[in-house]
């Protein structure tokens, strides 16, 4: 519909060419009658080229579309269907495609004869069409906070989840992940925390399909697009299962008369990132306890054990796909298959996935159009992994192996009888070697995930379409843990198997009438929908003891050691209303309803009712607007509106517990108290942006938020005469407010090469404002407290070491009667003060720059992501940075402004180290550091061979590209990795790929 007033003016506009060629033309005739002549002497020949032109967006035919020989004044124009023929002389010619609106695209001829084309829009930006929430949009009609990425844009780091794609790409969304294990996890959270108890996790749809709080597990290589829904106007139709921001996933499907085969293989090798951190070797270890320990002599220099090395490996990772796209009139589809495999640079870990999805559309009648949907995976993991804990903390001075090669353990016999030969002891406290266990124990796990979607659109007439969407998502799961009857640790037991089975189904129809209709320059948008989902979920586990070497069923052992299981249930229906109206494309409004229901809730409180209102101003399109040539996109839009959490199990329920015995019968006992008043936890947003574009080469997008969330629910701690420890009530309220900046420039633009560049900015403040009766509660090293954020850390302060004396100091705040405070320093541990530290575990600032440079055929991008603003505990440097509180583990090496307390007048970070230590090892902002960083997340060679030559190949395209993943990371985090934090960093990643399409 947007291209009618053009195909009129285009259609004058190309009567107006003919005309006034009409001469040109006659001598264009004369020549080619004589290059005719000519180039039959030298055997040549003219090529006739036909071809279509379409929107790349919407793949609508393009009428009007010029098309010239480059250097020449010859050439032509499509006709209403977007089609041309053109004849051209020249073999190495090259064709020039020109459209208003949207960008020139050269190409080659390169001995075609057929050259299909699709343009893209110059004003992209404002006329992107964007998946949102029950539908699609062009951008320049949106007026929530949304973000969408397309494939080019996620797939650059070398990850087996879609979650960790994220990183750096989009403002105001943290990925953070929580291992360097491959197949791990990644923890998202979209304009900062708005639950005390519940889950921060945003809520993940595909293909219209609520998948749930958690990453879906679709392979990366299979999505198509990922829109990121941030304000209330965009998530408030979701619900309650939008309080925490909602992630759109599109899978790819076929175009019609398209038939493609893709195959794509990318092949790498990782390494350990030990970032800043290193730990002793046997001289470094020496010379340090030497000053402080009695007991140690140079008889233990004789060894050097460096179990970092004997941990650690290059590891491969390797991903492998095969698609085939095709489409006819009546049928399109879309098949692929992904083989995914990663070692982890940790030895002994191995991550390997098979999945395999496919999508049909069928278009049945002309007013019936079916989509089929259906995908599944099936991961395995072997774990033998390599011991993070041990191989820092372990002492250089202890030898791994025996002469003959077999690991020397000081439990076992041939260990003891070395030692006692040689007259050696074993110096770690532990008193073990991890190898020796390790290579008879082992853990497995596998797990398939099946999905089925089945749906259709049945078009009633010209503006009113049925929809139906319904879906199962089937889990079964495997986890086996074996410990061997020849390990030390199983020797108690006689060798214990431990076996669980987990299944879980997810159940989601929607049915949905759509109302669609323009009448002049109004524009109505409408639909009305119901929807239902449930959940089921069980396992059962059981480890059983005395087991024979080498046996891994459960009959197998001799008795049961422990037997367990859990089921669960849940529902949620809901009714929605959306309507979207706009006026010429320039005024545009928004509103919708849910009303919700959930099993989470009793009766009195089980429904929830969810709104949001939004405007849009469009106003580049003003009339006083159009002389500023330097203006493309002028947009403003405000938004408010109310969506729910709910808690993930029945908290409104007082039940019981039957998990212990009386008497040889099952016994019960009170495990929660019911509370059938708690309600929904509602969050109120409310969000202003301003987007524009300008010189048509920068775009800059500018939101401003304030998220309420309130009724939060709380366990609130009860008098123990009760039988219970606490109940559940809604009482919490937390605040974030901050903003979100992204600029695009495009900062060189030719013919040959081009430069462009996104960055994103997004700032956050989180505030507690209200609690159970202000009484304020601490979990872990933070605490929850009015007035501050909800991850603000609570220890003792650490001031570094007493220059007289080099013993610890801690901060002590003594409260005077008038009310004021003194501050003292102290070395005694237990009168230090207990106090805000004035950090927080949750960073303030979050963003990422992409870079993208085009040269020829050559591509080369960059994606650096960064965090500021956040703390971490860096509870490891307890052990090995300890000060002589555990002289039997390996101690850190010191940072270059770190330094030790020696002689009295020292200013030290580190107090004097003496055998058992001085206490200063213990819980305190000591061990607090700065995980702020700049990551450069990837690096990317791409070249893509040339027209003639994948011709000449008998393929359509081809290119090879080599990336890198985390090779620099600048922080001043003393750890390995500062966004884990824990001791199996972010791996470094070297890979090499090609892509082909036949």
């Amino acid at each position: 519909m947007r291209y009618l007033r053009q195909i009129d003016f285009y259609r004058n506009n190309i009567k107006n060419k003919i005309s006034t060629n009409t001469s040109g033309i006659q001598k264009i005739i004369s020549l080619f009658i004589f290059m005719l002549f000519f180039t039959a002497i030298a055997s040549a020949q003219t090529v006739e080229v036909k071809g279509k032109v379409i929107d790349n967006a919407n793949q609508e035919s393009l009428p009007g579309v010029s098309i010239i020989i480059k250097g020449t004044t010859q050439g032509a124009s499509t006709d209403m269907n977007g089609d041309y023929t053109l004849k051209v002389e020249q073999s190495d010619a090259i064709l020039v495609f020109s459209f208003i609106g949207y960008e020139p695209q050269e190409v080659p001829l390169n001995g075609q004869t057929t050259i299909n084309v699709s343009l893209k829009s110059a004003t992209s930006d404002l006329d992107e069409v964007m998946v949102i929430a029950y539908g699609t949009t062009k951008k320049s009609n949106l007026t929530g906070s949304a973000v969408a990425l397309d494939s080019d844009d996620l797939k650059d780091v070398f990850v087996s989840n879609v979650a960790s794609m994220l990183q750096g790409k989009v403002a105001g969304v943290n990925a953070s992940s929580r291992s360097g294990r491959p197949g791990s996890s990644t923890e998202i959270t979209i304009r900062g925390k708005g639950s005390l108890s519940g889950t921060t996790s945003p809520l993940w749809v595909v293909d219209g399909i609520i998948m749930g709080n958690s990453d879906p597990g679709y392979s990366p290589a299979d999505i198509e697009s990922m829109t990121i829904l941030k304000d209330a106007s965009a998530t408030a139709l979701y619900g309650s299962l939008a309080a925490n921001g909602v992630i759109l996933l599109q899978t790819k499907r076929a175009k019609k008369g398209e038939s493609k085969i893709n195959v794509n293989a990318t092949y790498g090798y990782t390494t350990f990132n030990t970032g800043n951190f290193s730990v002793m070797n046997s001289q470094e270890l020496y010379d340090y306890q030497k000053t402080w320990n009695p007991n140690v002599t140079e008889d233990v220099l004789n060894t050097d054990t460096n179990w970092m090395d004997i941990a650690t490996q290059t590891g491969k990772a390797q991903e492998y796909n095969v698609n085939y796209t095709g489409g006819t009139e009546k049928m399109m589809a879309y098949l692929s298959g992904t083989y995914y495999n990663e070692t982890g640079a940790l030895k002994g870990y191995d991550y390997e996935r098979y999945s395999a999805i496919a999508n049909f559309d069928i278009n049945a009648t002309e007013r019936l159009k079916i989509k089929v949907n259906l995908s599944g995976d099936y991961r395995t993991t072997k774990n033998q992994q390599h011991s993070t804990y041990s191989m820092f903390t372990y002492m250089p001075w202890d030898e791994a192996y025996l002469p003959d090669g077999s690991v020397l353990d000081p439990r076992v016999d041939s260990g003891k009888e070395y030692l006692l030969a040689n007259n050696k002891v074993w110096y770690g406290r532990d008193e073990n070697n991890y190898l020796y266990d390790l290579q008879y124990n082992y853990g497995t796990s596998r797990s398939n995930n099946l999905r089925a979607n089945i749906g259709f659109d049945y078009k009633i007439n010209e503006w009113l379409t049925f929809a139906s969407m319904n879906n199962i998502a089937l889990n079964f799961g495997h986890s086996e843990s074996y410990t061997d009857p020849r390990s030390v640790s199983g020797q108690a037991d006689r060798g214990t198997l431990y076996d669980s089975y987990s299944f879980s189904q997810r159940r989601f129809t929607n049915q949905m009438l759509r109302f669609n209709k323009t009448i002049g320059l109004h524009a109505l948008n409408a639909f009305v929908a119901w929807e239902y989902s449930d959940y089921h979920y069980d396992d059962a586990k059981a480890t059983g003891k005395g087991v024979a070497a080498g046996l891994r069923v459960l009959n197998t052992t001799a008795e049961a050691l422990e037997v367990g299981g859990y089921k669960s249930e849940s529902a949620k229906q809901s009714t929605l209303v959306n309507l979207q109206y706009a006026y010429d494309d320039r005024y545009l409004a928004t509103a919708s309803f849910n009303r919700q229901g959930s099993s989470s809730f009793g009766p009195n409180r089980q429904y929830g009712n969810f709104w949001s209102a939004s405007l849009g101003w469009n106003a580049h399109s003003e009339e006083f607007l159009q002389g500023v040539e330097w203006l493309n996109v002028l947009k403003w839009s405000a938004s408010m509106g109310q969506v729910g959490n709910a808690p993930s199990g029945f908290q409104y329920l007082g039940y019981f517990a039957f998990v212990d015995q009386y008497n040889g019968n099952s016994a019960a006992t009170p495990y929660q108290k019911g509370n059938p008043d708690i309600s929904w936890e509602k969050v109120t947003s409310y969000n202003t942006a301003i987007n524009t574009r300008l010189f048509d080469r920068v775009s800059i997008n500018l939101d401003l938020y304030y998220k309420n969330s309130d009724n939060l629910l709380t366990y609130v701690p009860l008098p123990a005469l009760t039988g219970y420890s606490g109940i559940w009530m809604n009482v919490g309220r937390v605040t974030n407010k901050g903003y979100e900046l992204t600029v695009s420039p495009e900062i060189i633009k030719t013919s040959r090469f081009k430069w462009d560049m996104t960055l994103n900015l997004a700032y956050n403040k989180n505030r507690v404002e209200e609690i159970y009766e202000d009484k304020a509660y601490t979990k872990g090293n933070t605490r929850i407290e009015k007035g501050h954020d909800m991850d603000a850390q609570y220890q003792r302060i650490w001031y570094g070491a007493n220059p007289a004396n080099g013993e610890p100091l801690w901060e002590k705040v003594t409260e005077n009667e008038d009310g004021t405070e003194t501050i003292s320093l102290t070395s005694d541990y237990a009168d230090a003060t207990l106090q805000y530290t004035g950090t927080k575990g949750t960073p303030t600032y979050t963003g990422g720059i992409l870079n993208k440079f085009t040269f020829d055929n050559f591509t080369l991008s960059a994606n650096i992501s960064f965090v500021q603003g956040i703390h971490r505990y860096n509870s490891n440097r307890e052990l090995f940075d300890s000060d002589g509180s555990y002289a039997s583990f390996n101690s850190m090496n010191l940072h270059d402004d770190w330094n030790r307390w020696e002689k009295p007048g020292d200013v030290a970070t580190h107090p004097k180290s003496f055998n058992g230590g001085v206490n200063a090892n213990k819980n305190s902002s000591r061990y607090l550091e700065d995980a702020s960083y700049i990551r450069l997340r990837n690096v990317t060679l791409a070249y893509n061979l040339p027209k003639n030559v994948s011709n000449l190949l008998k393929i359509s395209s081809a290119s090879v590209y080599v990336s890198a993943d985390n090779l620099i990371t600048l922080t001043d985090w003393s750890g390995m990795d500062p966004e884990i934090g824990a001791l199996y960093p972010m791996a470094k990643k070297i890979m090499a790929g090609v892509k082909i399409a036949f």
